[in-house]
């Protein structure tokens, strides 16, 4: 089997448009955000206060977050109304940074700035930043580890496979934390949203991961098949939680937790508010605008025409809206989060 290893691409240009269930994540983590900011010792200075999104992608969702964060801060004293704020919005250099700015330029609630480096590597200065948040990007590894020989998705990976995954995911997730532990002040905060698993193991979509490669199945020679393997890990809470690490990086954890996040639109689709087709086509678009890279990604490497790229995947994405309608029931939008937070002491 030829196993291609490539770095992990940022989101199609469609995210901000079908990001619902990545900001249902973010909803959930609104409880934890507070406790975050309630627990956060920042000195009282005239310098700004620097807050760092790790896997901002095109900016809706991430501008949410930060402004809920500045809001809870004013609103608990930590700072006062005339504070300067500095928000960092980082992604991979690939992201789509244009939609980003265009978002940051319609709005002057905090001065935005972009950072285009992978989040497993130094990203900031040295206690830099005194809040850092990540929501629904940690579970995407720096790397592909391995091609997967019988599926798509690391949920179904065996044997020695599965093991290179849950060795990419312990690596990644430690350069992660030790880069920001080093970037983080004294006293400052993580709150992490990170994608996992329930304690069955189960990442709550399992079917639809399925009908991805069926549909994979259907179009792929024999190679693009295997490298079509989509470089995430979803965690389990144990996973996420290293008290080795986080005494070694000086981290305190203040709180972990498990939860489960739903976005709305199976709901609609029973309650008749949103018809199947509508419902097919927005499970479809989610789904494309954050699993597409990998796909294309797989065909451009075995030398498919830039033509022939766009045609299988309008094929394959019209197949995979045609599996949605089929068995909607199977196109949940469910999805298993994990909130950490760690104060530098």
């Amino acid at each position: 089997m030829t196993t291609t290893t490539v770095a992990t691409l940022g989101m199609a240009g469609s995210y901000n448009s079908n990001s619902r269930p990545q900001m249902a994540a973010i909803e959930a983590s609104l409880p934890f955000i507070r406790e975050g900011i309630d627990v956060l010792d920042i000195c009282s200075s005239s310098t700004p206060l620097i807050i760092a999104d790790f896997g901002a992608a095109h900016g809706l969702n991430s501008m949410y977050a930060m402004k809920t964060i500045i809001q809870y801060l004013k609103e608990s004293n930590k700072i006062d109304d005339n504070k300067q704020i500095i928000v960092i919005h980082n992604d991979l250099p690939t992201n789509d940074w244009t939609s980003l700015f265009e978002l940051l330029n319609k709005d002057n609630l905090y001065f935005g700035v972009a950072n285009g480096r992978s989040f497993y590597e130094p990203c900031l200065p040295s206690n830099s930043f005194a809040i850092g948040y990540s929501s629904a990007a940690i579970h995407w590894l720096s790397r592909k580890p391995c091609n997967l020989s019988n599926h798509c998705s690391f949920q179904f990976a065996q044997g020695h496979e599965l093991i290179m995954y849950q060795k990419q995911a312990r690596l990644d997730l430690a350069q992660f934390i030790e880069q920001r532990s080093r970037e983080l002040q004294l006293g400052g905060v993580l709150i992490l949203s990170i994608v996992g698993v329930d304690e069955q193991g189960f990442v709550g979509s399992e079917k639809t991961l399925d009908a991805l490669y069926k549909c994979a199945q259907s179009l792929l020679e024999q190679q693009e098949l295997l490298d079509y393997t989509i470089p995430i890990y979803n965690r389990s809470l144990n996973e996420c939680i290293d008290h080795e690490l986080f005494d070694r990086c000086s981290l305190k954890l203040i709180k972990s937790a498990s939860k489960k996040t739903r976005a709305p639109f199976y709901d609609q689709y029973l309650d008749d508010k949103m018809t199947l087709d509508d419902f097919a086509r927005t499970r479809t678009q989610i789904m494309r605008s954050y699993t597409e890279s990998p796909l294309r990604q797989a065909l451009e490497i075995n030398g498919r025409s830039k033509e022939d790229v766009e045609n299988v995947l309008t094929h394959f994405w019209s197949m995979y809206e045609q599996e949605v309608k089929t068995t909607p029931s199977d196109h949940d939008s469910a999805m298993f989060c994990i909130y950490l937070i760690v104060k530098k002491c």
